[in-house]
C-alpha cells in the first residue's frame, strides 16, 4: 500500500482537475496555464514510485479524456507512460530540493505534451501547428509555469504526508 492511500490520491487528482478546469483559466500566463494534473501525476511517480505514477497517470489520463474533447486515451498514454518513467528513475535522484523539483516538472511535462503531439500528428492527418512552433509556443510556457506552480504545491503534499528522501513507499 503507498504512504498516501489510493482515495486520498484520487482526490487530490479530482481536486487538479476541478482547480484546472475552473481557477486556472483565469491565471494565465503568456497564454499558458499549468498542467496541475500533470504536476500530481509527476508528484506521485516521484515520491511514491513507478506503480503509484502508473496508476496515478491512468487515473489522471483517464478523468482528462472523459473531460476534453481530445481522441480517447491519448491523455490515460501520454499521463501513464509519464507517471511509469517518472517512478522508475525516482531512487537515483534527490527529490529534497525545489530546484530539482522544478526541473523534473519542467522536463517532464515537455516530455508528456510531446509524446501527445507525436500521438495525434500519427492518429490524424490535419495537425495545424508543426512541432517546432508547438514546442515554442505551447510546451515551453507550459512547462515553466507549471515548474513554477509546482514548488509550493510539492511543499505542502510533502509536509502534509511527511514524505522522507530515504523512505521505503510500496
Amino acid at each position: 500500500m503507498y504512504k498516501i492511500a489510493r482515495m486520498q490520491i484520487y482526490l487530490i487528482l479530482a481536486a487538479a482537475l476541478f482547480f484546472q478546469g475552473t481557477a486556472m483559466d483565469y491565471v494565465k500566463i503568456l497564454g499558458a496555464k499549468p498542467d496541475l494534473l500533470l504536476i500530481a501525476v509527476i508528484f506521485f511517480g516521484l515520491f511514491l514510485g513507478p506503480a503509484a505514477g502508473l496508476e496515478s497517470g491512468i487515473a489522471a489520463g483517464m478523468m482528462m479524456d472523459i473531460f476534453t474533447l481530445d481522441f480517447l486515451w491519448i491523455n490515460t498514454v501520454t499521463l501513464g507512460i509519464t507517471g511509469f518513467i517518472i517512478g522508475t528513475i525516482n531512487t537515483q535522484i534527490s527529490k529534497e530540493s525545489k530546484r530539482a523539483d522544478f526541473v523534473f516538472v519542467l522536463i517532464f511535462t515537455m516530455f508528456s505534451m510531446s509524446l501527445h503531439y507525436l500521438i495525434v500528428a500519427i492518429l490524424s492527418k490535419s495537425v495545424v501547428l508543426g512541432f517546432v512552433e508547438f514546442f515554442t509556443s505551447s510546451v515551453i510556457p507550459t512547462a515553466i509555469y507549471s515548474g513554477l506552480v509546482s514548488i509550493p504545491v510539492y511543499s505542502k503534499l510533502v509536509s502534509i504526508y511527511k514524505l522522507k528522501e530515504m523512505e521505503e513507499y510500496l
